[in-house]
């Protein structure tokens, strides 16, 4: 039974002989429309051909390791998290115990 690392490169280079034959036919297409469209398969199948590559360093354990840095307030917001905690919240200023805002304010 073949590994993941073995099975992924084996998924990579299918992936590759699809790219290789969408280009193929994208040069030899007649319609403008199919070219475009045999374009857009190839572009796909490079993101995958890619996304795969990244899956064999991961596995195979090639991928460093970022240490975590303290993160601005601008990639907390990009990773979905709240930017500002509630000290630099109120290093700037905002007592957020001093709130007088209440749910009920903001139902209909």
């Amino acid at each position: 039974m073949p590994s993941s690392i073995e099975a992924l490169k084996q998924a990579v280079e299918l992936e590759q002989q699809a790219l290789d034959l969408y280009i193929i036919a994208m040069d030899n297409a007649v319609h403008e429309e199919t070219k475009q469209t045999l374009k857009e398969y190839a572009d796909d199948k490079q993101q995958k051909i890619d996304t795969l590559s990244w899956m064999i360093m991961a596995e195979s354990g090639d991928l460093e390791k970022e240490e975590s840095a303290p993160q601005t307030g601008g990639e907390k917001l990009a990773a979905g998290k709240c930017p500002f905690s509630k000290g630099e919240l109120k290093e700037m200023g905002f007592d957020m115990s001093q709130s007088t805002a209440s749910d009920d304010q903001f139902k209909s």
